[in-house]
């Protein structure tokens, strides 16, 4: 990833970037105006912010591209695997029925050009998609939970089923988020996965440090994994190596702030 052109507070995707009609980014901390742990550029609603400060800054990063902040597709996570479509129904749905059909989503996807779709994270993993054959896109929060409940298949699945995308024609972009190497897990987790069907046995998307005999899992090239494995080709897939918890200078995190952290905010739209 590197930075925007015109707005150095925002990353970028060189393998995104490449397609002209589309629009994309990842926020930093830096750029808002939130103060003390969540300084400065906070865009998640559900934390000790001032909600004012939290509007200001959606309202600043609305106007780094020339829009009105309503055309930003913000979920309310929970961790889930629900896959939201934003389609003509749901735009048409007045603000209080658009924030409760939001409640619990943790993927959008969507055809409607115009729209930023967008993932909230902390630790957790933005995965941003284009299909450019069917101008189709989508925007998922992947944390271990998601992760697990395949989050990534699920999506994929719904924009096949409503929008006839396919795997072989997807862009994908795997944002910046916490590390293996800070990402420390117990036996219970690394069973869960295992249970659930992911191939652990590599030493490469997890092992165990010998100092502190705790696991160490990557969510990040998990995903790239199961992105591979649903038929994305491997040279349409960029991973970010920044990491959410060691660069504190760029980037909130969950693990390193406990409950006093900001969220980053990652989006894409088509022209």
């Amino acid at each position: 990833m590197k930075q925007h052109p015109q707005h150095r507070n925002l990353l970028q995707f060189d393998l995104l970037n490449q397609e002209k009609e589309i629009v994309h980014f990842s926020t930093t901390r830096s750029g808002g105006v939130s103060n003390g742990t969540y300084a400065s550029f906070n865009m998640g609603n559900f934390s000790d912010d001032d909600p004012i400060n939290i509007y200001e800054n959606r309202q600043i990063l609305a106007r780094m591209f020339y829009m009105e902040m309503d055309r930003f597709i913000i979920p309310h996570q929970t961790h889930s695997t629900r896959v939201l479509s934003v389609d003509d129904s749901f735009l048409s749905l007045d603000h209080a029925a658009s924030i409760e059909t939001m409640y619990g989503v943790d993927a959008t996807i969507t055809s409607k050009k115009g729209i930023f779709l967008c993932a909230t994270t902390a630790d957790c993993i933005p995965i941003i998609l284009y299909d450019k054959k069917r101008e189709t896109i989508a925007a998922i929060h992947a944390g271990w939970k998601g992760t697990v409940g395949r989050i990534v298949e699920k999506t994929i699945l719904e924009m096949n089923r409503h929008y006839h995308s396919s795997p072989a024609d997807l862009i994908a972009g795997i944002g910046p988020g916490i590390s293996q190497a800070r990402y420390e897990v117990g036996d219970e987790l690394i069973d869960t996965f295992v249970r659930e069907g992911f191939d652990l046995s590599d030493g490469v998307v997890a092992f165990r440090k010998n100092t502190s005999s705790k696991w160490h899992l990557d969510l990040k090239e998990i995903n790239r994994r199961e992105l591979l494995r649903l038929g994305v080709a491997g040279e349409n897939i960029e991973k970010s190596d920044l990491c959410t918890f060691e660069r504190e200078e760029l980037f909130f995190s969950a693990r390193r702030q406990t409950e006093h952290s900001g969220r980053m905010l990652t989006g894409i739209m088509m022209k």
